[in-house]
């Protein structure tokens, strides 16, 4: 009787446990369950979309990539998940886009393949690029801001640069100029020699400013901080050298020309070259190379062992009438090392024997004077003489070694544009069709043609800058004439997020700005793409 007792007890305090295991795994659900409910967006209807059928995408196979997202390993990387504010929604609310605090967004997951195609042609793609808009409130709490799902889009792009790592001790840069310009220009000028192994002398022209006690040390050491093999240093020559129209007393009590330095920094960088060095490359401080191993193909075509002198022209006939026929340096001069050395001996008696200002007028006139090379033209180089809107050079296809003023003569993100050729190489500004209105100029725009993309000659430069005539015609032409704002609706490149060499997801926001100041608060709307690498 007893061991039946016992049996009973036994048997009923395994029941109970069994009961008290499930009820705790049911109240676990619950909570979970409630969590997922307090990050849906608050008061979402179908009013805040215009297209209401987004389900949230699924997740990729660990095979679908070659090279591991930050998704995979950092959740917070992963914007399909709500809440707690994820990346994706912090890179949109940040005060360096400015934008509306209600936009109208889209998005795309660009899958690149890789393949040797022909980069001149406009890709036509049937479907859509902008599949749907969600209104979305940045200004709201952000753990409720829910992102619409990523369709996956495939583009046919070209292979991949090879990494950069060391790969150009050959070649040397330098530029002067002042201080304060230099250390505006570090971002951009990290985007192409970062990592790179080229040799980088910048002197600092207002080095030896008595009103500024200038720290030329911490200025190369921000430089060597981005990687950058630089070297920073103040100008040898202190006052300007006279020249055939001025009188020595007046020049030799001014600090030396920024032009006069310019043309003198072939013996700066023949002072630091090694038996490595091929090529002196001397920029103004805005010039920009959207990526090195292009410009350093172009460089491998010509014979650095014989004097040689590679440029551009302007792409201004009013330039070429002032200053002739030379290579203009914001589009990147270049000298063999057996040219520099021969003109070295020669260099400030150059400049006591011209009457011109400019620095690159001073080489031209050097070069004719004690050598027997010319100039060697070399495509892809800009000198971008250009004022105004450069949406149709950009918008052209047209491939591009080098960019120049970018930050005066008109206004350009160009290191953000870019970026992408981290990505796929030689797809910066290469071109899709999408559907029979929409335009793709990778880096920079997304256009809406009003009357649809075939009504358009896409071999032509649409003529945005300012007087797109006949003076451009040598460089640039044929022409198409301009559209109005009627007929072409522009999304341009604003700002990019992800680090790439850490397989970082890469993001391109386009934006088009909605008007400010009409009463009404503005809306912007956004498309963003997001590149998986």
């Amino acid at each position: 009787m007893l061991a039946h007792q016992c049996s009973a007890r036994a048997y009923l305090a395994t029941f109970v446990t069994i009961v008290v295991i499930i009820l705790l795994l049911t109240a676990d659900r619950l909570v979970h369950h409630s969590h997922a409910l307090a990050h849906l967006p608050a008061g979402k209807t179908s009013s805040d979309t215009t297209q209401t059928n987004f389900e949230r995408p699924s997740k990729p196979l660990p095979n679908e990539s070659d090279t591991p997202g930050a998704s995979a390993s950092n959740p917070e990387d992963d914007d399909s998940i709500e809440g707690p504010c994820n990346r994706a929604v912090r890179f949109l609310r940040s005060k360096e886009l400015g934008l509306s605090n209600k936009i109208q967004y889209s998005r795309r997951c660009i899958r690149p393949v890789h393949a040797e195609i022909d980069r001149e042609e406009v890709a036509n793609v049937s479907s859509l690029l902008i599949t749907g808009t969600t209104v979305l409130d940045l200004n709201g709490d952000c753990n409720r801001i829910a992102l619409p799902p990523c369709e996956p889009l495939t583009l046919h792009v070209p292979p991949a640069y090879p990494p950069q790592q060391g790969q150009y001790g050959h070649l040397l840069f330098g530029v002067a100029s002042s201080y304060e310009r230099l250390q505006d220009a570090l971002p951009v000028f990290s985007h192409w020699l970062s990592g790179s192994g080229a040799l980088f002398v910048a002197v600092v022209s207002n080095a030896d400013s008595p009103d500024h006690k200038y720290d030329i040390a911490a200025l190369e050491a921000s430089y060597r901080q981005q990687n950058i093999s630089a070297i920073i240093t103040r100008p040898r020559l202190k006052q300007s050298l006279p020249r055939l129209d001025t009188a020595e007393d007046a020049e030799l009590s001014r600090p030396a020309a920024v032009e006069q330095l310019h043309f003198l920094l072939i013996e700066d960088m023949l002072n630091v070259a090694t038996p490595q060095t091929q090529w002196l490359g001397v920029l103004d401080d805005d010039t920009f190379f959207p990526a090195l191993h292009p410009l350093d193909l172009t460089l491998r075509q010509h014979d650095h062992t014989r004097p040689r002198w590679l440029g551009a022209l302007a792409d201004n006939w009013v330039s070429m009438t002032i200053w002739g026929f030379m290579a203009y340096g914001g589009a990147g001069t270049f000298l063999s090392v057996p040219l520099a050395k021969q003109l070295h001996p020669h260099l400030r008696d150059c400049i006591r024997q011209t009457k011109i200002v400019s620095g690159d007028g001073m080489l031209k006139e050097c070069v004719y004077a004690h050598s027997t090379t010319k100039l060697t033209l070399v495509e892809g180089l800009h000198q971008h003489d250009i004022m105004g809107d450069p949406s149709g050079f950009f918008e052209s296809g047209r491939k591009t070694l080098s960019i120049h003023h970018w930050k005066s003569w008109y206004h350009a993100p160009v290191a953000q544009m870019a970026a992408v050729a981290k990505v796929c190489g030689d797809c910066f500004l290469q071109r899709w069709r999408f559907g029979r209105d929409t335009l793709l100029a990778n880096g920079y725009s997304i256009s809406v043609y009003r009357d649809g993309v075939d009504k358009l000659d896409l071999d032509r430069v649409e003529g945005t800058f300012n007087d797109p005539d006949a003076k451009f015609d040598f460089v640039y032409a044929p022409f198409r004439p301009k559209l109005s704002g009627d007929q072409k609706k522009s999304y341009r490149l604003e700002k990019v997020d992800g680090d790439i060499d850490r397989g970082e997801r890469f993001r391109q926001v386009y934006v088009h700005r909605a008007p400010r100041g009409e009463g009404s608060e503005p809306v912007d709307e956004v498309v963003e793409l997001v590149w998986e690498v």
